[in-house]
């Protein structure tokens, strides 16, 4: 199995190479790639393409892609500090046209530039259930069953990505009241949508850092995010390898 794992940030991406050399399961049967995107969804889309097609070339394709991060929570009540979730649908959050009217910001899908069943939209959001049904016909038919077993350890979330943190309160609820978010991120859209693109299995695990529109750091806790990333990867690697 080749596995392609994604994320921003180095210290994100330190949390699947702890959790990897604490596996002890096996691995050595394995290919893991650990690449670092950079932040937003334009370094994202391009890395993740260019990984997934350098695999191809290699004649040994990814089997599943991760991507994986901190993140902010617009629900402290089921996304608290130091929790992590899996993404089930996602949401490009300023991916549209700001009117000078009551009206305010409206979404491509809003204003009729795309319908919202546009492939790869459904409803338009990107859904994680749209990569899982990529599996190629001759690849690990327990696949699917292992990675909805991990999934499955997590509450599930809607995410919106945004290319600039949501700092305004009039902002927040603008998103909060178009998406119905629980997590936001600044890559997890870009990451999906090559995915589906892609016939590549995915998923993205998210673990919460900050309360949305908080911008006082004081009041954050990367290190119990990061804690509860690198423990969700050790139980990834059992999972799936």
């Amino acid at each position: 199995m080749r596995i392609l794992i994604t994320a921003a940030e180095q210290e994100e991406l330190d949390c699947a190479a702890l959790a990897l050399r604490k596996y002890r399961g096996g691995s050595e049967h394995h290919k893991v790639d650990l690449v670092l995107t950079g932040i937003g969804v334009a370094s994202t889309a391009y890395k993740v393409t260019k990984q997934i097609y350098l695999a191809r070339q290699e004649g040994q394709p990814y089997d599943v892609a991760v991507n994986i991060g901190l993140a902010g929570s617009y629900d402290l009540r089921k996304f608290p500090l130091g929790s992590a979730g899996v993404i089930e649908a996602e949401h490009f959050g300023d991916l549209g046209i700001e009117l000078d009217t009551s009206a305010g910001f409206q979404t491509l899908f809003d204003y009729k530039i795309l319908e919202s069943e546009t492939f790869p939209y459904k409803g338009g959001a990107l859904l994680r259930s749209m990569t899982m049904a990529n599996v190629p016909a001759d690849g690990d038919t327990g696949l699917l069953e292992r990675i909805e077993s991990f999934a499955a350890f997590f509450p599930n979330a809607v995410g919106v990505t945004v290319q600039t943190f949501s700092g305004n309160p009039q902002k927040v609820e603008t998103v909060h009241s178009k998406f119905s978010p629980q997590i936001e991120s600044m890559e997890g859209a870009a990451f999906y949508y090559v995915c589906i693109w892609e016939h590549l299995p995915a998923l993205e695990l998210r673990s919460i850092s900050n309360e949305v529109g908080e911008r006082d750091r004081t009041k954050w806790d990367a290190s119990k995010a990061l804690k509860a990333l690198e423990t969700g990867m050790e139980l990834f690697f059992r999972t799936l390898l």
